[in-house]
């Protein structure tokens, strides 16, 4: 069967960043063991994970390529033995683990039992691929880690991204107030066509984030907002470290100096910034607010089973979101597997909505 894979063809130095290769192979269809599934994939949706992570989660494997895709919509074709949750000829949507051995983007691929649910006959395969993997981080950032309630505001950053989108609809359906941030007119015109009446809590930051923290001050009537929730931050201001390639920027991103400033007292800050370094004049500025610092990494719910309740929980009601148009992701392209390496290639480059590879 065909499957895409990626590799490392330049590794990480001081100056560099690491150049990943994709490709489509031909590997052999996997087959269900105890307890797992094997699914004829009809759409998956594209995103990119870091290479850092990946390397330390395939520590010791001495791998040489690694799988793309995780959001996963198909249909089951075997279950291997012990499976009761669903059977051959389901409709089913999940998230791969990041250490699966099998890809996402391919014909085939095999989960176990529990890390999937059925898919709604309404639902279609594309808008399930599409929007699970967003929804569910979301659901993570606000819900177990934010804990928003009705009333609080709460900042998220590149808003018309898919996982923006996501965020900005479960922050207002559970009563909150959102600001969210773009990079252009465009994007804004983006978040307005899929989220009505949201224009007047959009900050457009263009080619700086000088105007941040005065904006969400405004606002907020200078009291800061309850949570950020980050796509990553700059961590450095001295011009040596801002030419790291950690540091550099396609487009614009917020400084964690200007974050932690938009919190108000007691507040909430969810980052996707793995490597955040917080110096001592942060952390007595986050002191002097009582606020906190959480790390959103939503795949530690498939990584590990600690929480399987809790995540099979969280897929449902997600699925359920999206079956019922509470949640609308927006697919802005469909592409075939042959097409996924030169798309993942230029993912970066994409920021608004998802991208879906269908069968």
């Amino acid at each position: 069967m065909k499957s895409v894979r990626q590799a490392v063809v330049r590794e990480v130095t001081k100056t560099t960043v690491p150049k990943i290769h994709f490709s489509v192979v031909e590997v052999d269809i996997p087959s269900a063991g105890p307890g797992q599934v094997l699914v004829k994939v009809h759409a998956c949706g594209l995103s990119l994970v870091r290479q850092k992570i990946l390397n330390e989660i395939f520590t010791g494997s001495n791998a040489e390529s690694f799988p793309c895709g995780q959001e996963v919509s198909g249909v089951v074709e075997r279950i291997g033995e012990g499976v009761t949750h669903v059977r051959a000829g389901d409709d089913v949507v999940g998230l791969l683990p990041l250490d699966s051995p099998v890809s996402g983007c391919g014909e085939y691929c095999i989960f176990n039992e529990y890390d999937l649910v059925k898919k709604p006959k309404m639902l279609s395969h594309a808008d399930a691929a599409g929007g699970l993997g967003d929804c569910v981080r979301a659901y993570t950032a606000l819900h177990y880690q934010a804990r928003i309630c009705s009333g609080d505001t709460v900042l998220i950053i590149d808003g018309a991204s898919g996982f923006g989108l996501c965020a900005m609809q479960i922050t207002r359906q559970w009563g909150a107030k959102v600001i969210a941030t773009v990079n252009s007119a465009a994007e804004k015109s983006f978040i307005e066509a899929v989220i009505p009446n949201c224009a007047g809590h959009v900050i457009e930051m263009g080619k700086t984030s000088a105007i941040l923290v005065s904006s969400v001050m405004e606002e907020t009537g200078g009291l800061g907002v309850d949570v950020v929730v980050d796509n990553g931050v700059r961590m450095y201001t001295n011009e040596e470290d801002c030419n790291l390639p950690s540091e550099r920027r396609k487009f614009t991103t917020p400084h964690k100096h200007d974050v932690i400033s938009c919190l108000g007292v007691a507040g909430k800050w969810v980052t996707q910034q793995s490597d955040l370094q917080l110096d001592p004049p942060d952390s007595q500025a986050l002191f002097m607010r009582g606020a906190s610092v959480n790390f959103l990494f939503d795949a530690a719910w498939t990584l590990s089973y600690a929480q399987q309740g809790r995540y099979q929980h969280i897929l449902q009601e997600v699925v359920d979101k999206l079956d019922h148009g509470q949640i609308k992701c927006k697919v802005i392209k469909t592409v075939t597997i042959e097409d996924v390496p030169a798309e993942l290639s230029n993912l970066e480059n994409n920021r608004m909505g998802k991208i879906v590879m269908t069968a």
